[in-house]
This record gives C-alpha cells, structure tokens and sequence, in this order.
C-alpha cells in the first residue's frame, strides 16, 4: 500500500479546520495547529511533505512562519499553500516574496482545494525525482572521476613500459602501478625460458617464486579470497589484498590490473623480440669476420690453383704438339686433336671465372651486412 503524504494544516479557526481536515481526509495524512509556534514545534520532530498555512495567526504570523521555514535549508523545500480572506494583489505578492507555492481564497470550494493540494503534491514528487536524478548524476560523475583516475595509472603505466628495456625495469614498473591502488603484488615476467619473480620484498624469494609457480597455471584471472592471479602470456601478477569490502572498487581494480598485466605482456613480448634481435645482430657481427677470412682464403687459393691450371694447360698443349710427330697423324688429324683440346681448356677457363665471380659477389654480401650492422 501506497505511504500518504503527511499535510500539516495551520489556522486559528476550528471551524475552518475541520472543512479542510475534511476536504484532505481520504488522499493525505492530516494534522492540525492552531498557531505558528505548534506548527514550527512539530516540524522540528516530524518534516511534513505539504503545509496549508493561514496568514492571519495569532503570535506569528502566516509570512512569517514560511519565512523561517523557506530560511532553513533542511525545510525549504517544503510547498507551501496560503489561505487568506484577502484577495488583493498586495496580499498574493506578500505570499510570493515570502515562499509560498500557491493561495487558496477563504471561502473556498472543497474541490478546488483538494485540486490544488493534489498539483503541490505532484511538483513535490517531481522535485523529489529530480533531487533524485541529481544524486545519482553526482555519484555517476563522481564514479566516473575515480575510474579516470584508477585508468590513469593503466595509462600511466603503457607509457613508461615504453622505456623499460629489461624485465627488472618492467617489473619494478608493473609493481609500482599496482601499489597506486593500495595493493600488494607479486609478479613472475618470464622468457626464453628463464623466469624473474619481483615483489616488494625482493627478487626471487624461494617461497613467492614457489607460489607464482604454481599459480601460473590457474587460468587467465583466477581468485581465491583476497589474493587474485591475473596470467597473460610472459605475465603472472598475484594481488594479495583485494578490497572485497567494496565489491565495485573491487571489480574496477580487477579490470585495471587485467590491463596493466595485459600491457605488461605485450611489452615482455617486445622486449623478447629485441633480445632476438641483438643476439642475431651479435652472431652476425661475430660471423662477419670469420666470413672475410674464409672469402680471402678462397680468393687465394683460387689464384693459386688458377696458375696452377694455367700451368698445367701449357704444357700439356707442349705435349700434344710433341706427340703429332711420333703418333703418325694427317694434317687434318692434328688439326681436329688440336681444336678439341682448345675446346675444352677454354671451357676450363669458363669455370674458373665463374668462380671468381661467386667469390666476388661473396665478399659484396659480406661488406652490404657489415654496412648494414654500421647503422
């Protein structure tokens, strides 16, 4: 069942009481003063939602009282209505200066009162629905500021990541954004197989590295009581004091660290990418000159063994020409013997140059890496 609304009914004549206590009885929740200082005696104990005040009252008066209560912040919002055997203009604009929501004219019909009565009724529960709506636009603003501030740190965080070049600067740096919410962390940040395990209370602790250990397994989020395990990749990070107290600051903080241990693995990633590479660059640099010294070897031994060829092609173009006198042979005969051989020490030659080739084309890798790692 629907709650009243409570009408306070201000005025010196009983008669007139009991027509508006009457008028009220089956919509409102009724009491009855006959002066200023009972009326203002009660609401100290007990806020009424609507008051009929009469302007004329002995002691104080009808303005008076709504001035008080229009002065007060804890009653100013109360609606007034004026009764009043007066109709002037004067006498509305009094009622106006002094607060008053509306002015009933003595006499009144019963209808119109309880009319009029039903429209005060209506504005108050407007001014209570927008009161309302104002609150919680305040704790919507206000939450919202406190999410930007806790995504600050997310934010805060990605941006020094940048810097950090090794897993010791990533921890420290993960395990300080985390302390910004008033928790204690620890974090395990592994690669090439190897893992770092950080906490405030230092660097591979036996019984936090046992721990991460075992909870790296536990899924991507992963909650027991007050300690939560957030597993993304290279990253385990376990939180020691959620604020299970607050269950909405709980679960911002459970999104935020989720980023910053997201954050932290994609930067692990990066780092482990660029260590690749140094070592790669390192095995080049270390190669290079190994590579030049076999090239100069071969180079060398080319030379020599092309003399050597050389050499060996003379004299056997010596030999054959030395043979056609014993072997008998037709000028035609010596003549084929003779361009055979040509043939094939020209196609000797071919290849040795094609090798000198290779060898050069070698040795301008080799010095295009040696720019490259230069750079």
């Amino acid at each position: 069942m629907e709650k009243l609304l409570r009408i306070f009914i201000v005025d010196d004549d009983p008669i007139l009481l009991d027509v508006l206590g009457a008028a009220l009885e089956d919509d409102f929740e009724r009491e009855f003063f006959t002066s200023g200082e009972a009326c203002l005696a009660r609401i100290a104990e007990c806020r009424p939602d609507i008051i009929i005040l009469d302007l004329t009252l002995p002691g104080i008066s009808g303005f008076e009282v709504c001035q008080r209560l229009k002065d007060d912040w804890e009653t100013q919002d109360i609606p007034i209505l004026f009764v009043s055997a007066s109709d002037d203009i004067d006498t509305r604009l009094l009622c106006y200066e002094a607060g008053g929501e509306d002015f009933i004219t003595k006499p009144f019909d019963p209808a119109e009162l309880l009319r009029k009565v039903k429209v005060a009724a209506r504005i108050l529960g407007q001014k209570h629905a927008l009161h309302e709506q104002a609150g919680y636009a305040q704790r919507t603003a206000m939450s919202a500021m406190v999410s930007m501030g806790e995504l600050g740190v997310v934010l805060q965080f990605l941006s020094k990541s940048f810097a950090c070049g090794t897993r010791e600067e990533l921890g420290a740096a993960l395990l300080e954004a985390v302390r910004q919410y008033e928790l204690n962390s620890a974090v395990q940040l592994r690669m090439d197989d190897q893992a770092l395990s950080m906490s405030e209370n230092g660097i591979d602790l036996p019984l936090e590295v046992s721990v991460l250990n075992h909870v790296r397994h536990s899924g991507r989020i992963f909650q027991f009581k007050t300690r939560c395990v957030f597993n993304y990749g290279h990253v385990t990070l376990l939180v020691n004091n959620m604020p299970l107290d607050d269950p909405d600051r709980c679960g911002r903080i459970r999104d935020n660290v989720a980023l910053l241990a997201e954050g932290a693995d994609a930067r692990m990633r990066a780092i482990e990418a660029a260590e690749l590479a140094r070592h790669r660059r390192a095995s080049i640099e270390a190669a290079l000159p190994r590579v030049q010294t076999t090239l100069e070897a071969v180079q060398a031994n080319y030379r020599r063994n092309s003399l050597e060829l050389t050499q060996v092609m003379i004299e056997f173009q010596e030999a054959l020409s030395k043979s056609f006198f014993t072997l008998g042979l037709t000028e035609a005969q010596e003549e084929s013997m003779t361009a055979l051989a040509s043939t094939y020490m020209q196609r000797m030659v071919a290849s040795q140059d094609a090798s000198l080739q290779t060898i050069g084309q070698l040795q301008e890798l080799a010095f295009s890496l040696e720019q490259v790692l230069r750079r």
